[in-house]
């Protein structure tokens, strides 16, 4: 029988959300019914509110999700109701050349499911009183229930709180994974994170974890400057101090740079900060068609190199259970991550919060504790 269950509905861009009563169909085979318990609101999700990328309306947003399985489908293995688990946005395919290889991200069909605001493994579960509502990046965690493809559940081991997991699932894959998997931060290196927000201090700790030398933090935010350090951040700059540091970029420059916030100028500054040879590794999502312009003759003539990287490159099945042995062996920190917990019902007052920076990152809790 199909469930009936809430969800935060975004019918227009640059609108608030209203909080709908929704259907989920039955999860079908390869699928699963999870129940929601957090949802953590990334840039990401507040950026495509928006209208900062095309995408299919109405929509059910959220993709960093934890709760516990309620339902599974057919040929589901590996799990059952009642446990616990986080939700992740790279299921793949599984048989394409880039699931072969164990990079999901780059998976064509997965991403053409993400397009269509579908599941890879069917249409949109989620339907409304006007008809179908698309699913967010395969998942659509702003809802009490959601129905997703069983490849986009972990199961989680004893010790992880629900709020955690949920930032696992994009925050912390993002951040840590790009330090750790997609360059190579060499021990000793000196470096620069740009953006320390959610995903920018889990990239500052991956380059700990990496044994980089110096990690320079770069934001705006004077907050957020002085809690990098309690991420592994050993100095702190506002932009306009870190752009007194590119004329002396090609004898000074960093290895490397990490710029995790989707704005040009910051891209533009990951460049010009890098010594010759340096690598800039650009992980936040710029606003649809905006140009970033880049000195081609610098970067030729330093052989600077910039890199692409989409949630921490390899895939979850891989770097999660990573990332979740850190956290149990206290190596990295996770718990502080969460600066304020909200009912679904406040998830304007989130998105809000999260546009002007205020906090680290808000985590929506659409059930209550005890179904954790």
């Amino acid at each position: 029988m199909p469930v009936e269950t809430r969800a935060a509905v975004l019918r227009a861009f640059n609108a608030p959300m209203e909080i709908e009563p929704v259907r989920l169909r039955d999860p079908g085979p390869g699928e699963v019914l999870v129940r929601i318990v957090a949802a953590g609101v990334c840039h990401s999700d507040v950026g495509q509110a928006d209208g900062e990328w095309d995408h299919v309306l109405p929509v059910v947003l959220g993709h960093e999700g934890a709760g516990v399985v309620q339902a599974v489908g057919d040929g589901v293995a590996g799990l059952q109701p009642g446990d616990r688990v986080l939700l992740h946005l790279a299921p793949g395919c599984g048989t394409c050349v880039h699931c072969d290889v164990g990079r999901p991200i780059r998976c064509q069909e997965q991403l053409d499911a993400m397009g269509r605001a579908a599941l890879t493994t069917g249409p949109s579960p989620i339907e409304g009183d006007g008809g179908t509502i698309g699913a967010y990046s395969l998942l659509a965690c702003f809802a009490e229930h959601a129905v997703v493809a069983a490849r986009s559940v972990i199961p989680l081991p004893a010790g992880v709180p629900a709020d955690v997991a949920a930032l696992i699932g994009c925050a912390v894959i993002t951040g840590l994974g790009a330090a750790i998997e997609t360059i190579d931060i060499a021990a000793g290196s000196r470096g620069a994170v740009i953006g320390a927000g959610g995903v920018g201090v889990n990239a500052i700790q991956g380059a700990r974890v990496r044994g980089a030398a110096e990690i320079f933090a770069i934001d705006p935010v004077a907050g957020r400057r002085e809690q990098a350090g309690g991420f592994g951040a050993t100095s702190a700059l506002d932009p306009g101090q870190a752009s007194e540091l590119v004329s002396s970029a090609p004898r000074d420059g960093f290895d490397w740079t990490l710029v995790t916030v989707g704005n040009g100028e910051a891209m533009r500054l990951g460049v010009d900060l890098l010594r010759p040879g340096g690598t800039a590794c650009i992980v936040g999502l710029a606003p649809q068609d905006a140009p970033v312009g880049i000195d081609m003759l610098e970067l030729v003539t330093y052989e600077r190199r910039i890199v692409g990287s989409a949630y921490g490159s390899i895939t979850p099945q891989r770097l999660v259970p990573r990332i979740l042995r850190l956290y149990l062996e206290g190596r990295i920190v996770l718990d502080d991550l969460v600066s304020e917990r909200l009912p679904l019902e406040q998830i304007n007052a989130a998105f809000d919060h999260s546009r002007h920076a205020e906090g680290m990152r808000p985590v929506l809790r659409p059930s209550p504790d005890d179904v954790w």
